[in-house]
């Protein structure tokens, strides 16, 4: 009986399913698959490099810069010579940079233009050619009321040709030969011919209170160029001269041009000496006129001031320049 009911049993079960059963799964649908963002991670591995060095710029143009020049206003007792020396120019330089046709005649307060200096120091300098040998005689020396010094004497040309750009120096020394001051000048006359003199005056404005020698020598000096306007066919005569007051010597006379040319930028200097021959006092004519004719007389007139001293003789001398 128990056998029979477990029978039917299996009997049932295997004549209703026939087979096993497999879960049915209900099918939705699908939602569009959306990426999601993925992390990358990378991983760097430094390759082997060199050591830094500095970049070279690239060439770019650069402006060149030009030294600026510098202006200097004329002083009173400022000469040519005395401002080429302050700045150590040539005198030459300074002429040509402001266009002047004689360096004695700068008026105080005139502005200068001081060229900078050569761009290239490594160029050997210009060659000077060296002059006959040079006399510097009838040196004399006159303090003023203001507590300057004056140094005075003529230099003399021994030699057969004229020379220009004739500058004295004298130099002022104590007891022991230590240097106490110096200065230089050119002198009065722009040409000294040969076997003749020609004055020139140097100023110290502050000399030292004593000193116990002096030097004094001709530095430079160039023969006159064959192709020059010196003229010289001029003259003074009819001189006469008298004291007049206490420190004052008046000088008066004809000048006459007495060549074929008319003459221009005429210097007339006069001199005076005393019984030594040493110089006492000089001075350049102020003229009434600025260009004489060929043949032409005019009249000129000189006070001298002589601060030490009696005048014993005197002399005037006188250059110019061809009209152009």
């Amino acid at each position: 009986m128990h056998r029979l009911v477990l029978w039917l049993l299996i009997g049932f079960l295997l004549s209703g399913c026939g087979r096993l059963a497999t879960p049915v799964t209900e099918l939705r649908p699908q939602a569009e698959a959306t990426p999601s963002p993925q992390r990358v991670v990378s991983t760097y591995t430094p390759r082997p490099s060199s050591t830094p060095r500095p970049a070279t710029p690239m060439a770019t143009p650069t402006p060149t810069v030009t030294p600026t020049p510098i202006l200097y206003t004329v002083q009173a007792g400022d000469t040519l010579l005395k401002i080429a020396i302050q700045f150590d120019r040539s005198t030459e330089v300074i002429q040509e940079a402001n266009g002047i046709a004689d360096p004695r005649f700068l008026q105080i307060g005139q502005e200068l233009i001081i060229p900078p200096p050569d761009a290239d120091p490594e160029l050997p300098p210009t060659p000077t050619p060296t002059p006959p040998p040079l006399l510097v005689n009838a040196i004399n020396f006159q303090e003023t009321r203001q507590g300057t010094l004056w140094f005075l004497g003529e230099v003399s040309n021994p030699g057969a040709e004229a020379l220009t750009e004739v500058v004295v120096e004298a130099s002022l020394f104590d007891g022991s030969g230590i240097l106490l001051a110096r200065e230089a000048a050119f002198t009065q006359l722009d040409v000294i011919p040969p076997n003749e003199a020609a004055p020139f005056a140097i100023l110290f404005d502050t000399p030292p209170g004593d000193f116990a020698q002096y030097q004094v020598v001709a530095v430079s000096g160039v023969p006159i160029s064959d192709q020059t306007r010196y003229y010289f066919d001029l003259e003074a005569n009819d001189l006469q001269g008298a004291p007049e007051g206490a420190s004052t010597y008046r000088l008066s006379g004809q000048l006459h041009n007495v060549g074929p040319d008319d003459a221009e930028a005429i210097r007339l200097v006069a001199v005076a000496y005393d019984e030594d021959n040493r110089v006492l006092a000089q001075r350049q004519a102020e003229l009434a006129v600025s260009v004489i004719k060929a043949g032409a007389i005019t009249p000129f007139e000189i006070d001298l001031i002589i601060t030490h001293g009696i005048v014993d003789h005197y002399n005037v001398l006188v250059q110019g320049l061809r009209t152009q």
